[in-house]
């Protein structure tokens, strides 16, 4: 198996934060069986699984996500699910985009991937179905967790090649450019980040190496490095589970917006 795989399989064993903060974007729009959903970086398609089963057989899930080895595991891993398909593809580029093919589009924590977000938001409103809408949650800014994580356990190389794939945008440019595209905007708040939870140390390293497309060097981090973070950010480097704690500043956006 290529380290490419493994990532993306770590990535589908250590995502469930991702996927449960999904799982309430839900709350914001009302899903009906036989809605068409597109998934906007999918990862291993967890929550793409989950809408597929709230749209029934007579709905459809498109789930796309731009690496070809995470769409390769979800799809090995969830062949069984007939009304949900995977595709290789972007924000740029997914199947019928400009076509008015969807009812909701999902985006779980990918913005920060996406360097032209004019081009994202457009394409989405382009490709949704009348009165369609679009729940969108992103970071629009680095963590302070995150940041202390690649600072105690990485180094600044390391920092750098990660912090050189993200794209962050404050909350009211995203609202600009979301009403620019012709949507109206619904909701746009903040959240505070809960906690993080790992089973152990490795689960924390693996977490940063699959959800950071592989900028995380798990040989930098060393015992000694990873004694001194969880003494001074954990619950304890032998805890079980193990919980990194979040600041008070760290948290995330949800957009909620309608075609209008």
């Amino acid at each position: 198996m290529s380290i490419s795989k493994d990532v993306a399989k770590s990535y589908q064993q250590v995502s469930l934060f991702q996927r449960e903060e999904g799982k309430k974007l839900i709350d914001d729009v009302e899903i009906h069986r036989g809605h068409v959903i597109l998934d906007l970086g999918c990862g291993t398609g967890e929550l793409s699984v989950y809408l597929s089963e709230l749209v029934g057989q007579d709905g459809r899930v498109v789930a796309v996500d731009p690496d070809s080895y995470r769409v390769e595991v979800a799809r090995e891993s969830h062949r069984e699910v007939k009304n949900l398909a995977f595709h290789e593809g972007s924000s740029a580029s997914f199947p019928g985009m400009g076509l008015k093919t969807y009812d909701i589009v999902f985006s779980n924590f990918v913005f920060h991937w996406i360097k032209d977000k004019e081009e994202a938001f457009k394409n989405m409103f382009r490709s949704l179905k009348p009165a369609g809408k679009i729940v969108v949650s992103y970071t629009d800014r680095l963590p302070s967790i995150v940041s202390k994580i690649y600072r105690e356990l990485q180094n600044s190389e390391s920092m750098e090649r990660m912090l050189s794939k993200r794209w962050y945008e404050r909350r009211a440019n995203m609202e600009e450019m979301c009403s620019a595209a012709g949507f109206e905007i619904i909701k746009s708040v903040d959240v505070k980040m809960d906690d993080f939870e790992f089973e152990n140390v490795e689960s924390l390293c693996s977490f940063f190496l699959a959800t950071n497309q592989g900028r995380f060097i798990s040989e930098l981090a060393t015992g000694d490095k990873v004694s001194r973070f969880c003494a001074q950010y954990s619950s304890g480097e032998n805890s079980k589970p193990l919980t990194v704690y979040t600041d008070e500043g760290d948290y995330y956006c949800v957009l909620t917006a309608a075609k209008s």
